[in-house]
């Protein structure tokens, strides 16, 4: 397969389009390669079509930083919404293994061509062996440390028994306070966590109603009555 061809024309069908809906921003030439944060060299893409642009590059040029650069379109933060399949995964996270092996060997390694001094040789063997404790220090540890009470003030601070946690359904803001505490709060907008039913939406193509975190993932332009849903 001639990949650079299938990358050229995935950039150029691109920016011959409008998309409506999540896309991600996409470096034409990588950085790594010598690519700039010019509008030149941006497009937006699908995160799917972000998936399969960085797969050609590395499947194209072969190098190591390509090759973590795919990988790192495994990692997701909540804002984003990628989705990928099994292969894709197991294709991307071998590039990455065989990249590592690669660059990490020689000079590539940050420890390559040192060694420990005898100092720090003797601290690593310390630590990794410990020092016993006689019995005597064991008991006396339980009796001032173990046993000891803390302080009312202490226990109030970072004990949990007796409390009870509120959350502001307008701020989202949490607090733990004692029994006689919370009847002081507005019960109407201080509600115990647990109580509180998560905000639903309906979907406007099959018109399931669900919760916020099912939506944005199964339905309106994912959902699989959406005639627009890319797949």
């Amino acid at each position: 397969m001639n990949y650079q061809r299938v990358y050229d024309q995935l950039v150029t069908n691109a920016k011959n389009r409008t998309v409506v809906g999540y896309t991600e921003n996409h470096h034409i030439i990588p950085k790594c390669m010598g690519g700039d944060d010019s509008n030149d060299n941006l497009v937006r893409l699908t995160a799917r079509e972000h998936f399969m642009a960085h797969e050609l590059l590395f499947k194209q040029h072969r190098t190591t930083k390509l090759a973590h650069a795919w990988y790192s379109m495994l990692r997701c933060d909540p804002n984003q919404k990628r989705e990928f399949t099994s292969k894709q995964y197991a294709r991307a996270r071998k590039a990455h293994s065989d990249a590592l092996k690669i660059s990490m060997l020689g000079a590539g390694n940050h420890f390559y061509g040192k060694k420990h001094t005898e100092e720090t040789k003797r601290k690593i063997g310390e630590a990794n062996r410990g020092e016993s404790r006689s019995p005597e220090q064991v008991q006396a540890w339980i009796e001032n440390v173990a046993k000891k009470p803390n302080s009312k003030e202490h226990r109030a601070k970072i004990g949990r028994k007796g409390l009870i946690m509120l959350k502001n359904i307008n701020t989202g803001d949490c607090v733990r306070v004692d029994k006689d505490t919370a009847k002081s709060y507005n019960r109407d907008t201080w509600k115990n966590p647990a109580a509180i039913s998560p905000k639903k939406e309906i979907c406007q193509h099959c018109g399931m109603k669900t919760i916020s975190l099912n939506i944005n993932r199964w339905h309106n332009e994912n959902c699989k009555h959406n005639p627009n849903r890319k797949t």
